[in-house]
């Protein structure tokens, strides 16, 4: 990348007259070949994965699911809604939100569009345990004991299908599949009791499907959901370069078209090979950088790259825009009660709360946070963050700064004299040690 992308990265962030150019090596996958939204979804259809083709689909009464806010949304609604109508115009649109705030009417209506919405208006459903109109219900347990509590407005329909964007996430290895119901149309016990698992298991963890328990939970739901209430779960995901571009979707089993699209096609367009550097820059870009709890998983993501035991200690510098503050009061009860414990004895306490059920859906923060301080120190950059940004972080160990050379006048010259590590898109991109 050239001085001038430099520029247009780290600019918005406060610059940098400290970070030259010179300094400063790119971490970011190379593109794989796209394709046109059509021809994708044409493929996907004619093409399906571990499921019957979509025209011998039971398809009375459909549900399409959607991801909120906090993610990339789908480019194919339309196309799933004019596949759909010719076999029945009782389509419900659900957007799911699991723990988040309930995606409000503008996001709706601009992922909908005018005519979407308008015709869809009355079939519209937001998923989200903050929502006081979602209600859930028992259905089963998974074989680890997770209690299913799903959306009700789920169990009026014969199919259901999600469709998300597919992308490394450091704790249940990536977005898409199953998570479209666990967590994002579960109850808040349901979640719970799943997000618990990765209380001190390193194996829950970016990249990793086969052998994470809190992954392999998950993908259990669709066969309780279709044992009990005879629903089906189809998947339409896709994965998206880094600029958005479009590389592949898949339609099928919410498992095997997920795992394929997971391993074979986003793992080497969001996975970069990479030398380890003392000091990572990354920048939670999109949607995940609005809030501290979103943003904070590119920082998890940068880590890799840190030097362990490094002298001085390596630093990671997550920079986003941070423009909807904290990111819910779960969070922020357990980042002021973990925030300033040292790492053992946070992961020590999180593990007693997880063996007596008295985790929360933020509990894996500062697990993870307390994994990752192990080998570096982290700081965060945001220009325009709400003031109770600081105010959270002036009770941990994460110190925060408006401007990035703010940052670097408080930390060792050693650690950037030489070569800088800089994610530009910190969000989906998940550095692997040469």
């Amino acid at each position: 990348m050239t001085a001038t992308v430099t520029l247009s990265v780290l600019d918005q962030y406060g610059g940098t007259s400290i970070l030259t150019p010179e300094r400063i090596r790119w971490v970011q996958p190379n593109p794989l070949p796209t394709k046109p939204l059509d021809l994708a979804f044409k493929e996907a259809l004619a093409n399906p994965v571990g499921a019957k083709p979509f025209d011998r689909e039971k398809c009375w009464s459909p549900a399409i699911i959607i991801s909120d806010y906090t993610r990339k949304y789908s480019p194919y609604i339309p196309h799933l809604i004019n596949t759909i109508e010719p076999k029945t115009d009782d389509i419900k649109i659900i957007f799911a939100g699991g723990t988040h705030v309930p995606s409000d009417p503008d996001f709706i209506k601009k992922v909908l569009g005018e005519d979407l919405y308008k015709r869809y208006q009355k079939s519209i459903r937001v998923s989200a345990t903050k929502n006081p109109t979602s209600k859930y219900e028992w259905i089963g347990v998974t074989s680890r004991n997770t209690p299913v509590e799903l959306n009700k407005e789920l169990f009026d329909r014969d199919l259901l299908i999600s469709t998300l964007n597919v992308q490394p996430h450091y704790f249940a290895g990536y977005e898409g599949g199953a998570k479209a119901l666990l967590p994002g149309c579960s109850g808040l016990k349901t979640i719970t009791t799943n997000h618990g698992m990765v209380i001190g298991n390193p194996s829950c963890r970016e990249l990793a499907i086969k052998g994470n328990p809190l992954r392999e939970d998950m993908n259990e739901v669709p066969a309780v959901l279709k044992e009990f209430m005879k629903i089906e779960h189809r998947i339409l995901d896709f994965v998206l370069n880094q600029d958005g571009s479009m590389v592949k979707a898949s339609y099928g089993d919410p498992n095997t078209a997920h795992q394929q699209l997971a391993e074979n096609f986003s793992r080497r367009a969001h996975a970069a090979t990479a030398t380890p550097s003392p000091l990572v820059l990354t920048v939670a870009d999109g949607p995940t950088g609005r809030n501290l709890y979103q943003a904070l998983k590119a920082a998890a993501f940068a880590s890799n790259l840190a030097i362990p035991n490094h002298q001085p200690k390596s630093t990671v510098i997550l920079v986003a825009s941070l423009e909807d503050g904290i990111g819910g009061d779960a969070f922020k009860q357990e980042m002021e009660t973990y925030g300033h414990m040292e790492p053992e004895k946070v992961i020590e306490d999180l593990k007693k709360r997880a063996k007596l059920g008295k985790v929360t859906e933020a509990s894996q923060k500062p697990n993870r946070l307390s994994l990752d301080y192990q080998k570096a120190d982290l700081m965060v950059v945001s220009p325009k963050a709400p003031s109770t940004v600081p105010d959270l972080l002036a009770k941990t160990r994460i110190r925060f700064f408006r401007k990035i050379d703010e940052a670097l006048t408080t930390i060792d010259k050693k650690l950037y004299e030489r070569d800088v590590a800089v994610l530009p898109h910190g969000s989906s991109t998940v550095p692997l040690t040469a």
